[in-house]
């Protein structure tokens, strides 16, 4: 997606193929492939690497992400929490719960948008929320979910490139969401690659990854197409937001 820059979260920091290697795991395609539609979708709606980009329009995406990240790691970070035997979804072929409860570092996404909200000088106590999210009931859904949010960790390194060229803004004066796990990004997406692999241990579970990943994109696209953030909240004149930077 262009705002969110996933070129190709499957294979992103993999290392070149050889003709007579074997093709990517089955999961990774699917993900890749299936998901195509409403990535592309996603794509359409948001555009933050436009070089016309404006601090007034950064900061209303950075609203707009935080009023779906907010609720969905909150959610997230519950499900995931969840103790051994406490949910009947799980089976030997899937993630288990020990696996899930690794996740919950990176679920930290929404202390960065409103650190950098804050930094911009917009609040983040009255922003609306998204109430349309995807299903993580299953570990197979919290596995299809957060193929979506740490593939667009991926692509926002060059975001971070962008809007410091463009706004000067830095990881540290507003953009440390895009900025991710820095240096270590590579490596984190190489584990979040293996965990898919080892948690679609057969095509039902596969399905159900995919499913909600294609979920997840879909949820994203509606609530920042439709999201009606109100001036107020995040337009300010740049002279008094950089007097927050």
């Amino acid at each position: 997606m262009t705002a969110l820059v996933v070129p190709n979260p499957v294979t992103q920091y993999a290392s070149p193929r050889l003709t007579d290697e074997p093709a990517l795991p089955s999961i990774l395609s699917r993900l890749r492939l299936e998901t195509r539609g409403e990535h592309n979708a996603v794509e359409r709606v948001l555009d933050l690497m436009d070089p016309k980009l404006t601090r007034d329009t950064y900061r209303l995406q950075l609203a707009q992400f935080y009023g779906f990240y907010s609720p969905l790691e909150a959610a997230l970070q519950h499900r995931c929490a969840l103790p051994d035997n406490s949910h009947n979804n799980y089976c030997s072929h899937g993630a288990q719960p020990a696996q899930l409860a690794a996740l919950l570092p990176r679920l930290n996404k929404t202390t960065l948008l409103r650190q950098d909200l804050h930094h911009l000088g917009v609040s983040t106590e009255d922003l609306p929320l998204c109430h349309q999210l995807p299903l993580i009931q299953t570990p197979a859904q919290v596995l299809g979910c957060l193929y979506v949010m740490e593939g667009a960790t991926l692509g926002g390194r060059l975001i971070t490139q962008h809007i410091q060229a463009t706004l000067g803004i830095t990881p540290t004066t507003g953009g440390s969401f895009f900025e991710g796990y820095g240096n270590d990004t590579g490596k984190m997406w190489q584990a979040m690659r293996q965990l898919l692999v080892s948690g679609a241990g057969d095509t039902t579970t596969e399905n159900a990854i995919v499913a909600n990943a294609i979920a997840t994109f879909a949820c994203l696209r509606h609530w920042c197409d439709s999201a009606n953030i109100h001036a107020n909240y995040c337009t300010h004149n740049d002279t008094e937001a950089d007097q927050h930077a």
